[in-house]
């Protein structure tokens, strides 16, 4: 029997509740179980098994950046607006419990993009990592390497997305919905003064974005900032994959693309 570890966003009433309906629900399902807020989380970040997220993408974004064993099981319950990265809605909760219990789910495996600052590792990217001036209103000048010079730009920043983060900031800012099964990048310029389009690129090679003009910072899936001293931004395809947890065959990008289109999954 697995165990489970539930995490909830304290500040949506409604993930509130729920957490303490499993209060309830769990003993009857599982030996080993533990309920924490996001902020507990954040302080212990101690999974073995399972973990399920009650809130929106911004919480499971932060409550999975601290994941890094393949043994850990992720899976999300929309109490958020879109919920991309959640494959159960709140009316379904008791039935997830009740086939986390028995193991009746499939697992994806999902990309995840890791950034070097100046060569220092920064963390882990579940959806992007935006490059962009330290002062707003203000651009950048940079310019995109993998190999060799693949272009230069001057804009107000640029995105890098993984798949799986393809349809957030990135599709908002006009990049295209790419399936997560891919391992790639998507570049997504912002306000591009050369009318740089986006671009998919494959991910077997770290890309580098050299600031050659401003003063620019990285901002990781929305919670992390990190000063640009040197001007050397590194992204490569992370060692460290997020398993997802879903209850049918659908790939988790059918899920999403209908989400992102249609406003259902």
């Amino acid at each position: 029997m697995s165990s489970l570890t539930v995490v909830y966003a304290s500040k949506r009433t409604e993930a509130v509740a729920a957490a303490e309906k499993l209060r309830e629900i769990l003993p009857r399902h599982f030996e080993k179980w533990r309920v924490f807020s996001l902020s507990e989380f954040e302080q212990t970040s101690s999974v073995e098994d399972v973990l399920m997220i009650l809130g929106g993408d911004g919480t499971v974004l932060r409550a999975t950046r601290h994941i890094r064993s393949p043994n850990v099981r992720v899976v999300g319950v929309n109490f958020g607006r879109a919920g991309f990265l959640c494959v159960i809605e709140p009316e379904e909760l008791e039935m997830a419990v009740k086939k986390i219990a028995t193991g009746d789910y499939h697992v994806e495996e999902i990309m995840r993009l890791s950034l070097y600052v100046d060569d220092k590792y920064v963390g882990d990217a579940l959806n992007e990592i935006y490059v962009s001036s330290t002062k707003p209103g203000t651009v950048i000048e940079y310019r995109l390497q993998q190999r060799e010079l693949l272009a230069s730009d001057v804009a107000d920043g640029v995105i890098l997305s993984t798949p799986v983060g393809s349809t957030a900031y990135a599709f908002s800012s006009g990049g295209p919905i790419v399936d997560e099964r891919l391992e790639t990048v998507v570049v997504v310029p912002m306000a591009s003064m050369t009318n740089l389009r986006p671009m998919v690129l494959a991910i077997d090679t770290p890309l580098q974005v050299s600031v050659v003009k401003g003063r620019a910072q990285t901002l990781v899936d929305g919670h992390t900032v990190t000063p640009v001293e040197k001007g050397e931004v590194r992204v490569e395809k992370s060692s460290h994959s997020l398993y997802m947890i879903s209850f049918d065959e659908r790939p988790l990008f059918s899920r999403r693309l209908r989400k992102r289109l249609y406003g259902r999954p």
